[in-house]
C-alpha cells in the first residue's frame, strides 16, 4: 500500500496550521479509503451498512471524553446501506478502530515528547472504552530543512540544522510507544510514522520522504503494516 496521494495533495494545497484539524480530516479520509481497499471484509460490511466512520468523534469513556481523530465502528440503529458511496459517514453506535493523527513539523524535540505523550492516552482511553477496541496512531513527521509557522510572526522561518538526526530521533521515541499483540494489554494495536518534506512556503513542492530514515516496506511503522495491521485486528475481533 503506497502513501496516499490525496494527503499529499493536500500538503500541497497549503498552509499547514498546527491548530486546524484539516491536515488531520484528510488524511483520516485517506486511511479509510485505503483500509477499504485492502479490507475485504470491512469493505464489505461497510457496503452492507454494518459499519461507519467519523471523524473528530468524542469517544466517552465514563465522564471522560476523547476526540479521536478518526473512528469506524457499528452504525447507529436503523442506519440504512450506502447508495453512492463505499461507506457511510456518520456517529457509530460503538467503537471498533480509533485512530489518532499526530504531526511533528518543527521543535522536533520537544514536540516528539507532547506527541508520544498523547499517542500512550490514546491508547489507554480506547481499551479502557472497550479492550476488543482497536487504536491506532499515526506521526506525520516533517523532515523540511526549513518551516515557516503560522503561529510565529509573519516571516519567521526555523532552520532545522540536521534534519536527518531530527527524524532519527523522532523516529527512534515512535518505536518506543508500546504496542500490544492481542485484545489485551497496554499499548497501541497499529502504528505508523509517515515523513514529509514540507516548508509551508513553497506548498507545491511538499513531498513523501520514502528513503532512510523513513521506515522502509517491511518496517511495521510503515503505512503499509499500519493498514494491514488494522485489517487483520478488525476481521479477527469484528469481521464475520
Amino acid at each position: 500500500m503506497p502513501l496516499p496521494n490525496s494527503f499529499l495533495a493536500h500538503l500541497r494545497a497549503g498552509p499547514y496550521n498546527p491548530r486546524s484539524s484539516k491536515q488531520g480530516d484528510a488524511l483520516a479520509e485517506a486511511i479509510v479509503v485505503d483500509l477499504l481497499a485492502t479490507c475485504r471484509g470491512l469493505a464489505a460490511a461497510a457496503a452492507d451498512g454494518e459499519v461507519v466512520w467519523k471523524r473528530n468523534f468524542n469517544l466517552i469513556y465514563g465522564s471522560s471524553p476523547w476526540k479521536s481523530d478518526l473512528v469506524i465502528g457499528a452504525p447507529p440503529p436503523g442506519t440504512q446501506p450506502p447508495k453512492d458511496e463505499p461507506i457511510l459517514e456518520a456517529p457509530p453506535s460503538s467503537v471498533h478502530i480509533a485512530v489518532e493523527i499526530k504531526g511533528v513539523m518543527t521543535e522536533h524535540r520537544k514536540a516528539i515528547k507532547n506527541r508520544k505523550r498523547d499517542l500512550e492516552s490514546h491508547h489507554a482511553h480506547v481499551h479502557n472504552y472497550d479492550p476488543r477496541s482497536i487504536a491506532g496512531g499515526v506521526l506525520v513527521l516533517n523532515i523540511a530543512e526549513r518551516f515557516r509557522s503560522p503561529l510565529r510572526v509573519p516571516g519567521d522561518v526555523t532552520t532545522h540544522k540536521n534534519p536527518v538526526a531530527l527524524m532519527q530521533h523522532c523516529i527512534a521515541e515512535a518505536q518506543g510507544i508500546a504496542v500490544r499483540r492481542e485484545s489485551a494489554g497496554d499499548g497501541l494495536d497499529a502504528k505508523c510514522v509517515i515523513v514529509v518534506d514540507d516548508d509551508n512556503i513553497d506548498f507545491a513542492s511538499s513531498s513523501y520522504r520514502e528513503t532512510p530514515p523513513a521506515p522502509q516496506v517491511g518496517d511495521p511503522m510503515h503505512y503499509d503494516a499500519f493498514i494491514q495491521r488494522l485489517c487483520a485486528d478488525w476481521t479477527s475481533r469484528f469481521g464475520s
